[in-house]
């Protein structure tokens, strides 16, 4: 059994390793391994308000406005796709800027003004428009 019960979600994690994993892991590796994932959450979560410039996030952000699709000619030749999605939490808003492929994530993951997104392993950037987040390579955008 776990020592710290202050983590409320341990326990969730754990079970959801033990049905991913069977018999493989005893109980020990099980809370070994959630309690690393819960660390490694914690420690990379932030608030919009603590964003710096080019810096890699985690955050869960709320959508306020989706905008349009937008066309624009690469330096490197070729056509790319912007799109942005205003996102807000207690703390402050930023952009969610989805480049390319990306664009088409609002209506792929259905979603919508009020939608809870978890951002994660994102980039940051200031920008004339303010300080924007983009998923970048290794990023991933959930909702939450």
């Amino acid at each position: 059994m776990p020592q710290n019960h202050m983590d409320e979600g341990l326990e969730a994690r754990v079970e959801k390793l033990r049905q991913e994993y069977g018999e493989l892991l005893n109980d020990k590796v099980l809370y070994r391994i959630a309690l690393e994932e819960g660390e490694s959450n914690m420690t990379s979560t932030k608030k919009i308000a603590d964003f710096e410039n080019r810096e890699e996030v985690s955050a869960v952000v709320k959508v306020t406005r989706i905008n349009d699709t937008r066309t624009f000619q690469k330096r490197t030749g070729g056509e790319g796709r912007v799109r942005n999605i205003e996102v807000e939490d207690e703390t402050g808003t930023c952009r969610l800027t989805l480049w390319d492929d990306d664009v088409n994530l609002p209506e792929d993951m259905n979603i919508q003004i009020g939608t809870q997104l978890k951002l994660t392993d994102c980039y940051t950037k200031q920008t004339d428009f303010g300080l924007d987040v983009s998923k970048g390579r290794r990023g991933k955008i959930e909702i939450e």
